[in-house]
């Protein structure tokens, strides 16, 4: 009889040491609401509650950004690690707020369309709510992002353009 706890307590170290070499024993949750958390995001970001925004980004954070054009060309490719770094580039990103650093008081407003939520990824468009005076579109922006529990580990956002 001594032996079943013995064999019990072996089978709990040994499942243990199965779950930690397979990395389960650190995983993050999922998180329940993943585009709560980029609504969140970009809430903080056009408040201009850049430290705020931190919050809902993981230290390690991965972030790209680039404009294209209908032809392909990639321009102003820029690349960022870690929070630091994209914490400073929070005021002058394009499409990591809903207007533009650079627009008019009157400039356009850019709202989330076209989501797309698979477990930890969150993707859309942040598009434009008019065209400009002349009729032609403004720039949009498709944006992806990877979470990891309920922050943001991994971050793209492509600016295309429409008159390239």
């Amino acid at each position: 009889m001594k032996q079943i706890p013995a064999i019990a307590l072996f089978l709990s170290f040994a499942l243990s040491a199965s779950a930690q070499s397979s990395g389960t024993a650190a995983a993050t949750a999922p998180c329940s609401d993943p585009m709560a958390v980029m609504k969140a995001f970009y809430d903080s970001n056009d408040a201009g509650r850049f430290d705020a925004s931190m919050k809902y980004v993981a230290d390690d954070v991965a972030f790209a950004t680039w404009a294209t054009g209908v032809n392909g060309r990639m321009m102003v490719l820029r690349h960022l690690k870690g929070k630091t770094a994209l914490r400073s580039f929070l005021g002058q990103g394009r499409g990591l707020r809903r207007r533009l650093p650079d627009s008019p008081p009157d400039g356009p407003r850019y709202r989330e369309n076209r989501v797309s939520v698979s477990r930890n990824e969150v993707k859309f468009m942040l598009e434009p709510d008019r065209k400009r005076s002349n009729g032609e579109l403004y720039d949009y922006f498709s944006v992806d992002a990877i979470l990891d529990g309920c922050r943001i580990k991994s971050l793209t956002v492509i600016e295309q353009i429409t008159w390239l």
